[in-house]
Protein backbone atom coordinates (compact mmCIF):
# COMPACT_ATOMS: atom_id res chain seq x y z
CA UNK A 1 0.00 0.00 0.00
CA UNK A 2 0.87 3.78 -0.24
CA UNK A 3 3.16 5.18 2.22
CA UNK A 4 4.36 1.91 3.52
CA UNK A 5 7.88 0.20 3.63
CA UNK A 6 9.41 -2.65 4.62
CA UNK A 7 12.58 -3.03 6.36
CA UNK A 8 15.20 -5.71 6.56
CA UNK A 9 16.58 -4.46 9.96
CA UNK A 10 15.43 -7.52 11.87
CA UNK A 11 17.38 -10.00 9.71
CA UNK A 12 19.85 -7.63 7.38
CA UNK A 13 22.59 -6.75 9.97
CA UNK A 14 23.13 -10.52 11.08
CA UNK A 15 23.56 -11.43 7.46
CA UNK A 16 26.19 -8.81 6.73
CA UNK A 17 27.88 -9.70 9.77
CA UNK A 18 28.13 -13.23 8.76
CA UNK A 19 29.33 -12.38 5.66
CA UNK A 20 31.50 -9.99 6.84
CA UNK A 21 33.31 -12.80 8.81
CA UNK A 22 33.09 -15.23 6.12
CA UNK A 23 36.00 -12.62 3.86
CA UNK A 24 38.05 -12.81 7.12
CA UNK A 25 38.18 -15.97 7.25
CA UNK A 26 39.07 -16.36 3.61
CA UNK A 27 41.64 -13.93 4.12
CA UNK A 28 43.25 -16.09 6.66
CA UNK A 29 42.15 -14.59 9.61
CA UNK A 30 40.84 -16.66 12.81
CA UNK A 31 40.59 -14.46 15.83
CA UNK A 32 38.39 -11.31 14.97
CA UNK A 33 34.77 -9.61 15.94
CA UNK A 34 32.49 -8.37 13.86
CA UNK A 35 29.83 -5.76 15.39
CA UNK A 36 27.40 -4.56 13.84
CA UNK A 37 26.09 -2.54 16.09
CA UNK A 38 24.07 -4.99 18.50
CA UNK A 39 25.21 -7.57 16.12
CA UNK A 40 27.96 -9.31 16.73
CA UNK A 41 30.42 -12.30 15.84
CA UNK A 42 33.57 -13.45 17.67
CA UNK A 43 35.72 -16.09 16.29
CA UNK A 44 39.09 -16.96 17.81
CA UNK A 45 40.81 -15.47 21.05
CA UNK A 46 41.76 -12.05 22.04
CA UNK A 47 45.49 -12.67 24.11
CA UNK A 48 44.53 -16.53 24.56
CA UNK A 49 41.07 -15.88 26.09
CA UNK A 50 37.56 -16.02 25.02
CA UNK A 51 36.37 -12.29 23.90
CA UNK A 52 34.53 -11.09 26.29
CA UNK A 53 31.44 -9.49 25.10
CA UNK A 54 29.48 -6.78 27.36
CA UNK A 55 25.32 -6.89 27.13
CA UNK A 56 23.69 -3.15 28.17
CA UNK A 57 21.45 -2.81 30.57
CA UNK A 58 18.37 -1.78 28.59
CA UNK A 59 17.44 0.36 30.90
CA UNK A 60 20.38 1.42 33.31
CA UNK A 61 22.30 3.58 30.97
CA UNK A 62 26.44 2.46 31.08
CA UNK A 63 25.27 -0.59 33.29
CA UNK A 64 25.83 -4.03 31.91
CA UNK A 65 23.43 -7.29 32.56
CA UNK A 66 26.32 -9.67 31.84
CA UNK A 67 29.33 -10.54 30.19
CA UNK A 68 29.69 -13.72 27.73
CA UNK A 69 32.74 -15.23 27.31
CA UNK A 70 32.33 -16.27 23.89
CA UNK A 71 33.92 -17.58 20.38
CA UNK A 72 32.47 -19.13 17.59
CA UNK A 73 29.20 -17.47 18.06
CA UNK A 74 27.16 -14.77 17.21
CA UNK A 75 25.02 -12.69 19.32
CA UNK A 76 22.06 -10.39 18.52
CA UNK A 77 20.85 -7.89 20.73
CA UNK A 78 17.03 -6.68 20.11
CA UNK A 79 15.62 -3.68 22.46
CA UNK A 80 13.00 -0.68 22.52
CA UNK A 81 15.44 1.73 23.95
CA UNK A 82 17.64 2.90 21.28
CA UNK A 83 14.94 3.28 18.48
CA UNK A 84 11.63 2.56 20.77
CA UNK A 85 8.64 1.27 18.38
CA UNK A 86 10.70 0.11 15.50
CA UNK A 87 9.87 -3.12 16.36
CA UNK A 88 6.16 -4.41 15.41
CA UNK A 89 4.14 -7.57 16.91
CA UNK A 90 2.32 -8.87 13.11
CA UNK A 91 -0.88 -10.56 15.42
CA UNK A 92 -2.10 -6.51 16.15
CA UNK A 93 0.16 -4.09 13.91
CA UNK A 94 0.99 -2.41 17.07
CA UNK A 95 4.70 -1.80 18.84
CA UNK A 96 5.60 -5.04 20.40
CA UNK A 97 5.40 -4.25 23.97
CA UNK A 98 6.35 -7.60 25.71
CA UNK A 99 10.42 -6.99 26.32
CA UNK A 100 12.14 -4.60 26.89
CA UNK A 101 15.53 -6.46 25.23
CA UNK A 102 16.22 -9.50 23.66
CA UNK A 103 20.01 -10.96 23.28
CA UNK A 104 20.49 -14.15 21.07
CA UNK A 105 23.66 -16.41 20.81
CA UNK A 106 23.83 -18.38 17.80
CA UNK A 107 26.08 -20.42 15.88
CA UNK A 108 25.54 -17.90 12.90
CA UNK A 109 24.42 -13.73 13.19
CA UNK A 110 21.15 -14.16 10.95
CA UNK A 111 19.64 -16.70 13.12
CA UNK A 112 20.52 -14.72 16.07
CA UNK A 113 19.12 -11.25 14.47
CA UNK A 114 15.52 -13.07 13.15
CA UNK A 115 15.41 -15.05 16.61
CA UNK A 116 16.30 -11.86 18.84
CA UNK A 117 13.57 -10.04 17.20
CA UNK A 118 10.97 -12.81 16.92
CA UNK A 119 11.67 -13.34 20.22
CA UNK A 120 10.83 -10.03 21.83
CA UNK A 121 7.81 -9.96 19.70
CA UNK A 122 6.94 -13.58 21.32
CA UNK A 123 7.56 -12.19 25.16
CA UNK A 124 9.55 -13.90 27.91
CA UNK A 125 7.51 -17.20 28.39
CA UNK A 126 6.72 -18.04 24.92
CA UNK A 127 10.33 -17.18 23.65
CA UNK A 128 12.04 -18.98 25.87
CA UNK A 129 10.52 -21.89 25.14
CA UNK A 130 11.32 -21.51 21.35
CA UNK A 131 14.81 -20.98 22.26
CA UNK A 132 14.78 -23.78 24.15
CA UNK A 133 13.44 -26.15 21.14
CA UNK A 134 16.27 -25.04 18.95
CA UNK A 135 20.41 -26.62 18.90
CA UNK A 136 22.88 -24.51 19.59
CA UNK A 137 20.78 -21.38 20.57
CA UNK A 138 20.35 -19.55 24.26
CA UNK A 139 18.97 -16.40 24.90
CA UNK A 140 18.72 -13.91 27.77
CA UNK A 141 15.34 -12.31 28.15
CA UNK A 142 14.11 -8.93 29.88
CA UNK A 143 10.52 -8.67 30.54
CA UNK A 144 8.50 -5.44 29.96
CA UNK A 145 8.49 -5.54 33.78
CA UNK A 146 12.39 -5.66 34.16
CA UNK A 147 12.33 -9.39 34.83
CA UNK A 148 14.96 -11.33 33.77
CA UNK A 149 14.76 -14.70 31.90
CA UNK A 150 17.89 -17.00 31.30
CA UNK A 151 18.06 -19.93 28.82
CA UNK A 152 19.12 -22.95 30.37
CA UNK A 153 22.35 -23.31 28.19
CA UNK A 154 23.03 -19.77 29.86
CA UNK A 155 22.55 -20.49 33.53
CA UNK A 156 24.61 -23.86 33.28
CA UNK A 157 27.47 -22.28 31.94
CA UNK A 158 30.92 -23.01 34.60
CA UNK A 159 32.06 -20.14 36.27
Amino acid sequence: PNGMSLGLGGIAKGYAVDRAADTLRLMGYQDFVVNAGGDLLASGRYKDNLWQVGIKHPRLAGKELAVLPMSGYALATSGDYERPGHILDPRSGLTARRCQSVTILARTAAVADALATGVFVLGPAEGLLLVESMSGVEALIVGEDGSIHVSRGLTNQPG
